[in-house]
């Protein structure tokens, strides 16, 4: 779908989510009509709507539930069928047997569900060639909904969601740094590091919007690593978080110190530095991402060896936990690094303007 094109329908509230829906559901409709004509044509278009979700994944999911619970209620409902008119006895041994199999089996909540929808229907409908005509329209549902959330993905969302990767790991960076400042600038990194982590989540969630779709199937292996670098991001987020809360109780005259500043500093040169070499193709300078390291922890352990003779106890034990999550922020780093160069690197033709930026601000310099 062209991008322009998507941006003008979502003005008038045709959201793609919606776009998908309509086409499964008209789509399931014909194919039933001119496969078998006039009988129950509303089972394939309703399965369609009930399944199509935001990922093809999720989509599948539903899928393979509802047609547990489609052919296991059908099962059952022949079974009762057999030796029962329609009845309140004949609907209670149905659902007690087809719920009760299904619970037993573990089978998931919204495939038993459908057991008991279809054994229902079923029975009241009960003839010969229903069960065939339910199961076969609801199949041809499912299929015509996922072929449709492959196809139809927002235009170059895998630029889209690294680039806003990339964005949320330098906000995330920045936002490190403005822990050590006072005031209004404390309060503006708190926001910015509330905002990184809803970049990253977000971008984390649209990754699993377009794997299997078919047109992101050649940048698949990019999509796997675009996923897995989100993923100790965040984990370094959730670790900026725990700094940030451990902050915000210690004295302000360590909080805003110089050497706070410094450490800081140095940590999250170490988040910029990774995302701008994993998620763009942009020049980091020269600088390497392992040297990088070492010279944050080096100053690390430099602060905190001299902070123990100059800190009364109370303080140096809330210190002690700032400086433990800056260290599980660097050993996060070098597992992310490590995972990524272990990987074959291809190039990528995004050229997020931020990662651009942060070069020319020559923050590698301060390392």
């Amino acid at each position: 779908m062209n991008e322009g094109l998507q941006e003008r329908l979502e003005k008038f509230g045709l959201s793609l989510y919606m776009i998908r829906i309509t086409l499964a559901a008209s789509l399931s409709w014909l194919a039933v009509h001119i496969i078998y004509g006039d009988h129950y044509l509303y089972f394939a278009p309703l399965a369609a709507i009930l399944i199509t979700q935001s990922s093809v994944k999720a989509s599948l999911e539903k899928g393979v539930y509802r047609m547990t619970g489609v052919v296991l209620g059908g099962i059952v409902s022949l079974i009762v069928g057999k030796f029962f008119d329609v009845g309140a006895l004949s609907i209670l041994l149905m659902l007690l047997i087809g719920i009760g199999v299904a619970t037993a089996c573990r089978i998931n909540i919204q495939a038993v569900s459908q057991v008991g929808v279809t054994s229902v229907l079923a029975l009241t409908f009960y003839h010969d060639q229903y069960i065939v005509w339910r199961v076969a329209e609801t199949l041809i549902g499912v299929l015509i909904a996922l072929i449709i959330n492959m196809i139809i993905v927002p235009p170059k969302s895998f630029v889209k969601v690294k680039e806003l990767a990339l964005k949320g790991s330098l906000t995330l960076s920045d936002a490190l740094t403005g822990l050590a400042a006072s005031g209004r600038d404390a309060a503006e990194a708190k926001k910015a590091l509330e905002a990184s982590g809803d970049m990253l989540k977000k971008s984390d969630r649209l990754q699993k919007e377009i794997h299997y779709t078919v047109s992101h199937y050649q940048c698949r292996k990019d999509i796997g690593k675009l996923s897995q670098s989100t993923s100790h991001l965040i984990k370094v987020h959730a670790y900026v978080k725990g700094i940030a809360e451990e902050i915000a109780l210690l004295p302000a005259h360590y909080a805003a110190a110089d050497w706070m500043l410094e450490v800081l500093s140095a940590t999250s040169d170490c988040i910029a530095l990774y995302g701008t070499r994993t998620l763009s193709d942009a020049e980091t300078g020269g600088r390497s991402l392992p040297e990088s390291l070492r010279r944050a922890r080096d100053l690390q352990l430099a602060w905190y060896a001299e902070l123990q003779d100059q800190c009364p106890l109370a303080a140096f034990r809330d210190l002690g936990a700032v400086f433990s999550h800056l260290n599980r922020i660097l050993e996060e780093i070098e597992r992310a690094d490590y995972a990524a160069l272990s990987a074959a690197p291809q190039p990528v033709k995004a050229h997020p303007a931020r990662a651009i930026q942060f070069i020319q601000k020559g923050l590698f310099h301060k390392l």
